[in-house]
Parts: C-alpha cells; structure tokens; sequence
C-alpha cells in the first residue's frame, strides 16, 4: 500500500514542457464510512510561467487492488491563492523570479466495491530538464498516488499528510534544519526515512487520462546520487522518530529528494507514502550564522562525566545579540545574553541547548546542541608493594570518585596474569607468572561515561650475586675498582669486606691497598622487598698487591755552559732490575751510569724509569741547565719605512720574559720606554718617525742562568729610512 505526496519546485527553468507550470503537489484521503472517502490534492504551480493553467477538471483514476481500472472522477478547479515564499536562510536576499500559487481540490466520492482496496492515481510529465541527479530529467514524469487498504483487513483508516511546506531556496554549504513530520487522524505510529520518487507520464503522453496502472516505476538517480545522498557533495539525513531533516548541499543546482514515511498500527505496517520535492540550492553570502559548538568539540571536554558545569563555546558569526536557552525543563531562568556562557545544571541529564543569534531581528539564526552531563568521575588505585614473582599474590583496591549503584568496573592485567581481567571494584588474588613490570588499568563506567586509570605494580625476580675486578698488575699502591654484578628487581644493599680490615657500603666502591700481600674479598648483598634474601660471595685470594721499585738518579754537574758541555747520569735506584734513562731531548738509554751531551742551552727535565721482577715499576725526573753563551741578540740598524721589512727595532733574549726597553737620541733625551714581553721599538717619538741616525738602547732583564739576578745592558742602533 503506497501513497505518494509530490512537492516539486520548478520556477528557476528557461525550458518549461506541458506540466512545467505544477512545481508540486500531494495527495492524501479521509475515511468517511463506508465506501464514502474525502480525496484531497493539493496542488502548486509556478505563478510566473508560461504554461498550462490549473486542470479546470482534475483527473483521478482509481484501480482495484490488483490494479484493474474501475472508476474515474474528476475534480473542478477550486481556485487558488499565492503562498509567501520560504526560504531557508532569513539572511540571504531573496531572488525575485519566484512566486508559487496552492489550488487545494477536494472532492467525496463513493468508491466501487473491491475486496482487495484502491489505488487513486494522477500523473504529470515532466520535472524538467535542469535535475542536476536524475537520468534524463526532461522526460521523467511524476505520480501522485495513495492506496486505500482493503476495508476486510483495515475497517477504518485514512492517511498521513505532511504539516509543513518545504522551503523553495537553499544556500550551498549551508546546514538547512527541516520539520518533515506527517500527521495521521488515527494516531498510527510514524516512521521516515529517504527514498525514490516515481516517475509518471512521458514525452509522448504528458497527461495520461486515463492514468498509468501501478505499479509505477522509480525515477533513475544520475551517477554519484541515490536516495540517501541526493546532492552527491553534500550531506543529508532524516530522524526516522521525529521526521526532522538536516541537510548540507554542495553545489548549486536542482536536486530531486523522496522522503518516505511508513504507517504502523499494532506494530505492524499498513502503507508508505513517498514525499517527492525538488531542492533548488544556490551560491549565497551568508552574512549571518548561528553555530553551538558540540560538546565533544569543546576546548575543555574530557568526557560526559566531567561534572555538571559547563564552558560554552560559541562558533557564530555575523551576530550582534545573542540568546541562549540551556534546555532546563519547567525553568525559565536558564537563559543567558553571552557571547560565550558558563551554566551549571541542576542534576545529571541530557539537555537541548538553543542558540538565537540577533533574535528578534529580520535576520536571525539558530542553532540547536545536545548536551549530556553527568556528575565527574575519575578513578585511580595505589599499587601494592612488590612481590616476588615465587608465590605471589596481588589484591587491589579500586578507588575514585563514582556514584555508589549503577557503577560498573573494569581491570585489565595483562595477558601474564590469572585471571588477566575483573570487572570487581577490589579484585583479589590476581597471580603474575613472570617477573617484570606490569601495566594495571582500571576503568570506571557510569551511563555513557568512563573514565581510566593506568599504574603499574612489580613482580620481582630472585636476586642474584656477583662481583669483579680488573684482571692487571697490581702494584702497590694499588687503586681497586670492585664492580658489583648482582642483580635484584628491587633495591640491593651491599657489604665489602676487602680483606685488610676496611669495609664499603657502596654499590660499586674504590679502595686502595697499600700493602704489599694477598687479600681475600667478600661481598655481602641482601633486598628488603620483593624477593627478600641475603647472599654471600666469598673469592679468597683474589687481590695479590706486588712491591714497587724506587727510581732514583743523580746528574754531575747540576749545571754548564753551552759549548762543551757534558752531563753524568748515575743509577741510584733500589730494588730494581731494569733501568732507562730519558734525557728530554729526545734522546734515551738503558745504560746504568752514562755520559749525555746536549746540543743546544736550555733547562732540561730528564728522568729515569725502573721495574722490577713482577712487572710494577717507578719513575722520577731531575733537572739540569745548559747555559747560552750570549742571553741577548741586539740588532744594530733598523729600516722603519713601512715596507713590512726590518721596520722595529726587536732584541732577541734567549727566553721570552718580560724586560725594560729605553731609547734615548744622542743629547741623552728619552725618547722610548716599554716594560712587557719582548719590548720593541717603531722607530718613533710623540707618533713621527725620528730622523736618521744613532741611538742609544739600554735594556734590563733576568738572567737565564738563576732566572732571578737582574743584568743591565746598553748599545747603539742606527735608523736608516
């Protein structure tokens, strides 16, 4: 049993065909008693077109169940009135080639006796060439139909009919919030949803008369389209309980949509009857929105159990004023002027919030939310101690804040566990087969919250003991570094005994010996959680500390001069039984007592190097000097001419020290003074270069030979430009 409602909308065309002039229409009856029915069409035309009028007499055909013609009627034209455009948006200027009239025929009949019901139908074509989502527009027709159920199987019954007219216009990628809701004189349960149109009439046949028998084929949706998503970019949906419609075009353009609505009564379905409109959608400047931003999107959301207070956000724009209603039921205080407000609910519940933006102005919006708030809860659980993973048996104790009934609990103990989940709020005797550390979770459910808390507990493993020292030489005085090797999944505490009466509690310790002899070592480890022990390890022997050799030499004589000169080097040393001797010139030996020369002056800093017969050895280092013959070079004559060559007037000391520069010319006047590291002279006096001639230098400096006795000397130099 179909009926189908058809409210098409047309006006926007270049190109209109016989029916162009019908932009919609719907049909729907009333049961009078008996065969006596009230058959209302409405119909609506396009008040600009150029087409046919209304039908003077509008035809209706009626076929039995089976769909064998047999009756007929018609109409009279009713007259008409123009309906006051609607538009979906009240902030976008209307176009002004769109006007719609609404002829409402109506008619009582007594329909002839069938024992199966009634079809009544009335058929147009065509919807146009411009239907941006059906397969050739231009020839596909429409139907208007309802079907009447059989009186044996349903007494008494009349149809739902569609409270509200749809809106002409639509912006593109603006959210258009439709009541599409139907009523039904019986009280019969309602249900919607998206669906086909039928198609009806043909290029040939524009206004069959007799209409076509049913059943009445469906209109083709174009590629990318189908009931469900007309607009092809764009979204759309309907509440099957409500009928309430939300729709989000894409592009521009005309779109064909069927909206369905089934009659129930007792639970079980007694018709369809299909809503076939046309959405006209165009490019718009929307200066104006009202937009309540969604819990789930709001900055401060957490989950639905986050306490009964909350901070709205306000994704408007456009707007001046504002009016919030915070969907309390049987108040009307919960309102609020903000931009942005604050508002704590009274109790726990779901609530639809609403938002006016400019209201009261011409152009106005609204947005609606839905908000489901809950007391907070929150969850959390302190970790047992550790255990040892040899016996262990873990209890727990679910802990938070949470209503006391209509609370559920979940833990998760991993796969390593037995039993690895819970759903007690304290769990006990939970077993872990392997040491390690095990990640807890414990979940909180209330209503459609929940909330989660992870921690982790130690499953510890036996503690085991071991130590080491470096495998060398040990020498006295020898420097032990002891590395502890134990290992425990809690804290160890240790005990060195080093075996010369000195103790360590360190974990990893140094100790020196400083006596020749052998050593046993025992550490002593033990843990005070989780796998609680004490360990020994006792390694006799295990520290042998050798004797040193004593390096010790003397050089005759202490010092000489440049040329010449030779040095006695003499093996003192004690306990020893090999000898070297490094004369830091580059040069050595193994020679016991030997003679060394040096080439150039300097101060020396040989030294001597000995083992002896376990490998440990000894070093120590003298020092001797070479006395130069001459402390200092003075040039004679300098070219201060600035062409980079022989320009200052530089003396050259054995040794880089600091040392007194004078100059005096040849009346005795001082002309240059400088006290510092390698003093120098430019060759000028008060910032000009002194005229050729000689000139009197003295310089005082520090003898190499004790580098404290101070020696004053003087010459003459000759400035040559």
């Amino acid at each position: 049993m179909i009926r189908l409602v058809l409210i098409a909308f047309l006006s926007f065309f270049a190109l209109r065909g016989f029916a162009s002039h019908i932009v919609g229409g719907e049909m729907f009856y009333d049961a009078l008693g008996g065969n006596q029915y009230q058959i209302t069409i409405k119909l609506y035309r396009d008040c600009l077109s150029d087409g046919a009028q209304y039908d003077a007499n509008l035809p209706v055909t009626v076929f039995n169940g089976s769909g064998t013609q047999i009756y007929d009627f018609t109409i009279p034209f009713p007259g008409s009135n123009e309906l006051a455009v609607q538009f979906s948006n009240p902030c976008v200027q209307i176009p002004n080639d769109i006007c719609v009239e609404e002829a409402v025929y109506t008619k009582v009949v007594n329909l002839p006796a069938s024992s199966n019901g009634w079809t009544l139908s009335y058929q147009r074509c065509c919807r146009g060439p411009n239907v941006a989502n059906l397969v050739n527009p231009g020839g596909a027709g429409i139907t208007l139909t309802v079907d009447i159920p059989a009186q044996s199987a349903i007494p008494v019954n009349s149809s739902p009919r569609f409270n509200n007219f749809p809106p002409l216009l639509l912006c593109s990628n603006d959210d258009l919030i439709f009541d599409h809701s139907a009523t039904d004189p019986d009280g019969d349960s309602l249900v919607y949803d998206l669906c086909t149109p039928y198609h009806g009439g043909s290029d040939f046949n524009p206004a069959p008369n007799p209409a076509q028998a049913p059943p009445y084929s469906p209109v083709v949706w174009a590629s990318g389209t189908s009931a469900t998503d007309p607009f092809g970019p764009g979204t759309i949906s309907i509440d099957p309980v409500t009928g309430l419609m939300v729709a989000a075009p894409g592009a521009p353009g005309l779109y064909a949509v069927g909206v369905c609505v089934k009659e129930y009564r007792n639970g079980v379905l007694i018709g369809t009857s299909v809503r076939d409109f046309l959405f006209r959608v165009i490019s718009c400047q929307i200066d104006l929105q009202a937009d309540v931003v969604p819990q789930t999107d709001l900055s401060t959301f957490e989950s639905y159990c986050q306490g009964l207070t909350v901070q709205f956000e306000n994704g408007s724009y456009g707007g001046t004023t504002y009016l919030w209603d915070f969907g309390v039921p049987g108040i009307t205080t919960d309102v609020s002027s903000d931009f942005a407000p604050t508002y704590t609910y009274p109790q726990p519940g779901t609530y639809e919030v609403m938002l006016v933006v400019n209201p009261g102005s011409p152009c106005t919006d609204t947005s609606w939310g839905t908000f489901i708030l809950n007391n907070e809860i929150d969850a959390f659980f302190d970790p047992p101690p550790a255990q040892c993973v040899i016996g262990n048996s873990f209890d727990f104790n679910g802990q938070g804040t949470f209503p006391t009934t209509g609370t559920t609990f979940e833990w998760d103990f991993g796969p390593d566990a037995t039993p690895s989940t819970s759903t007690d709020q304290n769990p006990t005797n939970i077993v872990f087969g392997n040491p390690g550390t095990k990640p807890i979770t414990f979940t909180v459910n209330f209503d459609q919250c929940s909330t989660s808390y992870s921690n982790e507990v130690l499953v510890a493993f036996p503690p085991t003991i071991n130590f080491t020292v470096p495998d060398e030489l040990k020498c006295v005085p020898y420097t032990a570094q002891f590395t502890n090797l134990s290992t425990a999944s809690t804290p160890i505490y240790s005990l060195w005994d080093f075996g010369d009466g000195t103790t360590s509690t360190d974990t990893h310790p140094t100790h020196v010996y400083d006596q020749v002899g052998v050593y046993d070592v025992n550490l002593t480890i033990w843990t005070t959680s989780g796998c609680i022990d004490t360990l020994e390890m006792f390694r006799p022997n295990l520290i042998e500390v050798f004797p040193r050799p004593t390096a010790q030499f003397s050089v005759t004589p202490y010092e000489q001069l440049e040329y010449g000169n030779e040095f006695f080097f003499t093996d003192e040393s004690i306990d020893a039984v090999e000898s070297w001797f490094y004369f830091a010139d580059g040069s050595y030996t193994n020679q016991d007592s030997v003679y060394h020369t040096y080439s150039d002056p300097g101060v020396y800093l040989p030294w001597q190097i000995v083992y002896n017969q376990y490998g440990c050895y000894d070093k120590t280092f003298g020092e001797l000097k070479v006395i130069p013959v001459m402390d200092i070079m003075v040039p004679n004559a300098f070219t201060p001419n600035g062409d980079s060559f022989n320009n200052r007037f530089q003396p050259v000391l054995f040794e880089d020290q600091q040392y007194e520069l004078w100059i005096y010319n040849r009346w005795g006047e001082e002309i240059h003074y400088a006290n510092e590291w390698n003093a120098s002279w430019d060759g000028s006096y008060n910032g000009v270069i002194v005229p050729d001639g000689i000139y009197v230098w003295k310089i005082k400096y520090t003898s190499f030979k004790d580098n404290i006795t101070p020696i004053m000397v003087q010459g003459h130099v000759t400035v040559i430009k």
